[in-house]
């Protein structure tokens, strides 16, 4: 839904730097400290406490630099110290592993909770891409649509649905692995199909969203 056909080029404008950025700082810097540090001689729980850090760091800069609060980011700062707590109450280095699944399944059941009230997340983020890129106005037309196009309507819930379902798909995979796997290798191993999964969502978001007409 971050794309649109370029007003010179008639061709989709990418805005892929902009979607893997975030992707990047939150998956492969956390990874890097972690195997680094284990590789210096830090515990399982110091290294993963320490890659934490990373993304709690840049969702609070996003919502600083943006002067608005994105209730989703701050959802998951709350997410992850309540599962990091959890596991240091616990003693359990591989519930600490596993916590990101844990926000994940939330994410998602918040997600098809939304569908299920009649105001799918989609909708709302996609209003927030039209006004970045065309104004309040642009905006407001977007989301019009939802009133006015039962198609529109259908392709909303759909992406928001599968979304939804690929977040509760992902924490139960990462409870699986954090169970299953020797601890330093649960990091690497869930980085790995969280981004074999994001890669799905998304191509199939932006495929979906082109040819049924519903990019912001």
């Amino acid at each position: 839904m971050a794309d649109r056909p370029d007003p010179v080029g008639g061709k989709p404008k990418a805005r892929w730097a902009a979607v893997l950025a975030p992707v990047l700082v939150d998956l492969v810097v956390p990874l890097v400290i972690f195997y680094g540090l284990r590789r210096a001689g830090v515990g399982v729980v110091g290294a993963t406490l320490a890659g934490s850090v990373i993304p709690v760091v840049r969702t609070v800069y996003s919502i600083v630099r943006g002067r608005k609060v994105d209730w989703m980011a701050v959802f998951v700062i709350v997410a992850l110290a309540v599962g990091t707590i959890a596991s240091l109450a616990m003693h359990s280095p591989r519930m600490l592993l596993a916590k990101d699944g844990v926000i994940t399944a939330l994410c998602g059941l918040w997600m098809l909770g939304t569908v299920a009230l009649g105001k799918p997340l989609l909708l709302a983020m996609g209003r927030r891409i039209a006004e970045a890129k065309r104004g309040k106005g642009g905006g407001e037309v977007w989301a019009g649509r939802w009133e006015r196009e039962p198609r529109f309507r259908h392709g909303i819930r759909l992406i928001t649905i599968v979304w939804g379902v690929g977040l509760v798909f992902d924490a139960v995979v990462r409870v699986v692995i954090a169970c299953a796997l020797p601890l330093d290798a649960v990091p690497g191993a869930t980085t790995v199909q969280w981004i074999v999964l994001f890669v799905l969502l998304y191509s199939f978001m932006m495929i979906y969203s082109r040819k049924n007409d519903l990019l912001a």
